[in-house]
């Protein structure tokens, strides 16, 4: 990119950018993020970045904060550039934080500007959320300003928004561009901090949930997708020790772990790398909150919680001995029947049980025949399997992780409660077609016993 001197952090981001290569898996590997800027003043590169881009005339998209922290700066540029532009700012609420909803984007929708040929989202996570899918819909390009290093999709090419009251995850468009200010970044509250770093420790549970589903049903995976996905959760463990004091290289480092996470989505074409029973657990508690009318916690501050959870199931299937999986087959037909399942559904995801219903009659995640053919699969490699679990880190060495970046450990640290924890275990799971240790505990009978024993060790009486 002529006159412009894009600042790399690290030589794990370079060799990814605008990239496309046939891999070893079998498939080619394909990301049309182009250009990292990741130093002080940024945002005063924007107007050479649009032109140099081709675009003449962005719509910028913020909220009531991210507007306050880096909108206004990006409109001064872009009027001392003489660029036109058209800026529409969400209001965020009064308690919580903006929902990435239908509402949200019926907003930006309503101010759009059709002669904008490029979109700007200033902002993290919501407005990064909405920003990307309101560009794939509309057919223009995308370029993202952080505020806080505080989500791994960044640069990803999906967005979990909230649809007829479901998590749902849309294909979306993935930057051309990320603009980072590093002053901006380590400003930010620790816990948004924390929360980034703490949504990439969930790569731990969700590359264990993706070797998982590879050996009981074949999925596709891909070696050098989770060698990048292993190197983000590396590099987060080096940056977690100077967060709790807002270090500017330990910023650094996590933010480009963030990166390296979205890149990974985009080669694997999903959120399979990034997303496993962990997140399951956090869109659980996320849809929970928004029907109790309860003010939303940070994405990534759930998943942490999530993993420790998660963790301890691999921990204690590691300690398991071989299942008698003939007395498994035996029991199947005293499972509880689809309509006590539908009553269940309905008691725990309530106006958006309809969506999970629809979803398990397509999948039939919980079909007798389905889980027979798993059953077979599992008795045969158990060993790998099990070696699978061993693998696994410990949860406790997580929790310390969570500890010392002064971040939410434990559900009732965020208000989440007993109930709603059981529930996520054993429901949890009904959210996505995706194969996880929650569906593997379900296949082989031991999940509600599970959920017993994870309540009872991370929840309060209350």
């Amino acid at each position: 990119m002529a006159g412009m001197e894009i600042i790399m952090q690290s030589k794990s981001i370079e060799p990814y950018l605008n990239s496309s290569f046939e891999c070893s898996c079998g498939r080619t590997h394909k990301s049309l993020f182009a250009h990292y800027i990741f130093e002080p003043g940024a945002i005063k590169k924007l107007p050479v970045l649009i032109t140099s881009l081709g675009y003449t005339k962005p719509y910028l998209i913020s909220d009531t904060h991210t507007h306050k922290i880096a909108g206004c700066q990006a409109e001064e540029v872009l009027k001392e550039a003489d660029i036109p532009f058209t800026s529409h700012v969400l209001k965020s609420p009064d308690r919580g934080d903006l929902a990435a909803d239908e509402h949200a984007l019926g907003s930006i929708a309503m101010a759009n500007d059709k002669e904008a040929d490029i979109i700007v989202s200033i902002g993290t996570g919501t407005i990064n959320d909405l920003g990307r899918y309101f560009s794939y819909i509309t057919g223009r390009p995308f370029l993202l300003i952080a505020t806080a290093p505080s989500m791994d999709g960044l640069v990803s090419g999906v967005a979990p928004l909230i649809c007829h009251n479901m998590k749902v995850t849309f294909p979306a468009q993935e930057p051309l561009a990320l603009i980072c200010d590093p002053e901006i970044m380590a400003a930010a509250p620790l816990k948004m901090l924390a929360a980034g770093a703490a949504d990439i420790l969930g790569k731990y549970n969700c590359l264990l949930d993706w070797k998982l589903s590879n050996i009981v049903n074949d999925e596709y995976y891909c070696d050098t997708i989770a060698g990048i996905m292993r190197t983000a959760v590396d590099q987060t463990m080096e940056s977690t020790k100077g967060l709790a004091s807002h270090d500017s290289r330990a910023v650094s480092i996590l933010t480009e772990a963030l990166v390296l996470s979205g890149i990974a989505m985009d080669f694997s074409g999903n959120s399979r790398p990034a997303s496993g029973a962990e997140h399951h657990q956090s869109h659980y508690w996320e849809m929970q909150f928004l029907f109790d009318g309860v003010p939303a916690v940070l994405h990534g501050t759930k998943v942490g919680i999530g993993t420790v959870l998660m963790l301890e199931l691999y921990n204690k299937l590691a300690e398991m001995d071989k299942p008698d999986f003939a007395r498994i087959r035996e029991n199947i037909p005293y499972r509880p029947a689809m309509e006590d399942w539908e009553k269940e559904i309905h008691r725990c995801y309530r106006d958006g049980a309809e969506g999970v219903i629809a979803l398990e009659k397509k999948a039939k995640k919980n079909d007798p025949e389905g889980l027979l053919k798993r059953l077979q699969v599992i008795e045969e490699r158990w060993d790998e399997i099990h070696s699978l679990a061993k693998s696994a880190p410990q949860a406790s060495e997580i929790y310390r992780v969570l500890e010392k970046m002064e971040a939410a450990k434990v559900p009732a640290d965020v208000g989440i409660s007993r109930g709603y924890v059981c529930d996520s275990i054993r429901y949890g799971k009904e959210l996505r077609d995706r194969y996880t240790i929650l569906q593997l505990m379900w296949d082989i009978g031991e999940l509600d016993k599970a959920a017993e024993k994870l309540v009872e060790k991370y929840c309060d009486e209350t």
